[in-house]
């Protein structure tokens, strides 16, 4: 067991009211030696935050921490031994940090100044407030000095990080042109085309038109394609390239599966069934659009901890079923399966699901001969929660040599959200939530962060127009407007194109 303590309410949200410190630990999880979650139990008792492990071992503890200017994010603690006395959460998650930043450095080759600018400045300044921190004997005073050195090293992170990844695109692009791959974006068919929306579509390298199983047959047996139909129609009048899917979603929201019609989650028990569903659902779609386009993302979200009382075992033969459909409707198709929560924050470590590098890769030993793999990368609002960019830099880096292609086919965030959003989701950079400007730096520093690692063959934005009471990722929204994210992300694509050597003169701004 080991438990922490907190001094400043202000460190973290309270669930109750202060006198009680009942800390808000809905999205803490623990995680072992490897850095993967891990099982066990987190609580708070007597003002202090108690974890217990289901192993022995060394332990750290995952939760959204409020940073004020670097935001509402997902920080962590070192590995740690059982011991007595508390530890201060806040000291160890600034040596956590720090070691961070020197680990991703050695990857990232990035000690030259040269090349990392003013990052080891910043850094220096993070670990001067940290010792700091631990010399002093009033724990109110060292959790300040610690609190500082977080932000100060979540700073110095996301200017590495954006450096690093301005150096290698490039390098990339020096002689090189983006591919017709390189930038895409997502529509929701239940957001029909418009004047506005279709032109900015036709920006686009990729049109990702998605496929809900929930849309297209919300009553059992009864298919409806209209909506899909409308945008398919539209692409092929502007010669667009096209992918279509997820045909079957298997994502979920707070483990909860969302994206499956009724019928089709009532059958959730009977495994056999539940495998006809599938199959019939996917050759419907494949048959309809097979003559459309050859690219088809089979399955998406097979990995997600909702699915676990399922077994990795079925949620593999489920994923083989929806490529098998595919591929025996249309032979030459061009297959992706999708991951969704890269970061595993529902995972937790629990039996029956994986780890998302590991489930891809037991994918692979499968010989489902597929195409590619697609990773999606959504945060803040309803979506997962928000991850800073040096660790989204390394989540990605995961994907290194997994004998496939990689697309980002879905990265994006809010550019509007409520407090309760704020509070379980997190939020990126200080200041009253999400809104379209921020949106706008964080979709270019991913953009940069996805298309710097070679094994990436595009990225893709993950929804072209806000939906009414929906999400709001949209790069256009529910009037019609368009947002700053928009021009953002083309700018960018024009300058890959036209003088890719600019981005390793200022390393581009991170917000």
């Amino acid at each position: 067991m080991i438990h922490f303590r907190v001094h400043d309410p202000q460190g973290l949200r309270l669930a109750a009211s202060e006198g009680s410190r009942r800390w808000d630990l809905r999205s803490a999880y623990l995680f072992g030696p490897d850095g993967r979650p891990t099982r066990g139990a987190i609580e708070v008792v007597d003002g202090e935050i108690v974890c217990r492990a289901s192993s022995d071992g060394p332990i750290g503890i995952a939760l959204l921490v409020d940073t004020e200017q670097a935001g509402r994010i997902v920080l962590q603690t070192c590995f740690l031994p059982p011991r007595d006395e508390p530890y201060e959460l806040f000291l160890e998650i600034a040596r956590w940090f720090i070691k961070q930043f020197v680990e991703e450095c050695e990857t990232w080759q990035m000690w030259n100044p040269a090349l990392s600018g003013d990052a080891f400045t910043r850094w220096d300044a993070a670990r001067d407030a940290f010792r700091e921190a631990l010399r002093q004997t009033d724990p109110l005073e060292a959790e300040r000095l610690a609190r500082r050195s977080i932000r100060l090293g979540i700073d110095a992170g996301e200017s590495m990080t954006v450096r690093h990844a301005s150096n290698l695109l490039a390098r990339r692009y020096l002689r090189k042109a983006p591919t017709t791959t390189t930038l895409g974006v997502g529509v929701d068919p239940s957001v029909p085309p418009n004047a506005t929306s279709m032109a900015a579509a036709k920006l686009f390298d990729i049109i990702a038109l998605r496929t809900p199983w929930k849309l297209i047959e919300p009553n059992a047996g009864r298919y409806d394609f209209a909506a899909i139909d409308a945008w398919v129609k539209w692409a092929a009048a502007e010669r667009k390239v096209l992918v279509l899917g997820p045909v079957v979603d298997f994502g979920t929201t707070d483990g909860v599966p969302t994206e499956l019609p009724p019928h089709a989650l009532a059958a959730r028990g009977d495994a056999q069934r539940f495998r006809a569903l599938v199959w019939t659902q996917v050759r419907a779609v494949v048959s309809r659009y097979q003559n459309i386009t050859p690219i088809f993302v089979a399955a998406s979200g097979s990995n997600c901890a909702g699915w676990q009382e399922e077994g990795i075992d079925r949620m593999i033969e489920l994923t083989r079923t929806a490529v098998v459909a595919v591929r025996e409707v249309k032979r030459d198709a061009r297959v992706v399966v999708e991951i969704q929560s890269p970061g595993a924050e529902s995972w937790r470590g629990a039996r029956g699901g994986s780890w998302p590098t590991a489930f891809l890769q037991k994918l692979v030993t499968e010989n489902l001969a597929l195409t590619a793999a697609g990773v999606r990368i959504t945060q803040g609002g309803s979506a997962d929660p928000v991850r800073d960019l040096m660790t989204i830099g390394g989540m990605l880096d995961g994907y290194i040599g997994r004998e496939l292609s990689i697309f980002v086919t879905g990265f994006g965030v809010p550019s509007a959200s409520t407090s309760t959003q704020d509070d379980a989701r997190g939020v990126w950079r200080s200041g009253g939530g999400w809104t379209p400007d921020r949106q706008a730096d964080w979709a270019e520093s991913l953009f940069k962060i996805a298309l710097a690692r070679s094994f990436v063959e595009g990225a893709w934005w993950s929804r072209l127009q806000d939906a009414p009471g929906g999400a709001s990722d949209g790069l256009i929204d529910v009037r019609g407007k368009p947002k700053p994210t928009l021009e953002r992300l083309l700018g960018l694509r024009r300058d890959l194109s036209a003088g890719p050597a600019r981005f390793a003169k200022g390393g581009g701004r991170t917000g």
